[in-house]
């Protein structure tokens, strides 16, 4: 009876273990990315990427086909094209561990990597040709590090 009881608990323990740290990224939104990005904010509010929900019609703003593309992560309570569209969905780095002034200050490159290991994706930016809006790319640099924190 000892032995079976153990058995459950050792069960439970780690199927409760894995459902954490199996729990999808959700997301935060820009408001929590502008508390520390707030150049960046300022730049990106004017863009056109800000402004995608914006041009919908009230119609179309019910409409799924639409809000697919003018939302980030198709959730009419994320307008536009924040943030995490290129970024990844941010809860599970934007903590105040890993998005910290002062520690990034003393370890830039450890936090960096803990943020990568939560899940940031780090694009670098580019003009695309036919428009005057920026487009994120992922970096082949990142993609790879992130390939290998999930092994």
């Amino acid at each position: 009876m000892r032995r079976s009881g153990l058995f459950l608990v050792l069960v439970w323990c780690g199927t409760s273990a894995g459902t954490v740290a199996g729990e999808e990224a959700t997301y935060v939104g820009v408001k929590k990315c502008k508390t520390c990005h707030i150049k960046v904010y300022q730049t990106w509010k004017e863009t056109k990427h800000a402004l995608a929900f914006d041009k919908l019609s009230e119609q179309e703003k019910q409409d799924a086909k639409c809000t697919e593309c003018h939302t980030t992560g198709k959730d009419v309570n994320f307008p536009g094209i924040q943030c995490e569209a290129c970024h990844a969905p941010g809860s599970k780095f934007t903590s105040a561990t890993i998005m910290n002034k002062k520690k990034y200050s003393a370890d830039p490159e450890g936090q960096r990597k803990m943020a990568l290991e939560a899940g940031l994706i780090i694009a670098r930016m580019r003009r695309t040709a036919s428009s005057a809006t920026m487009s994120a790319v992922p970096t082949t640099r990142v993609l790879i590090s992130r390939r290998a924190t999930r092994r």
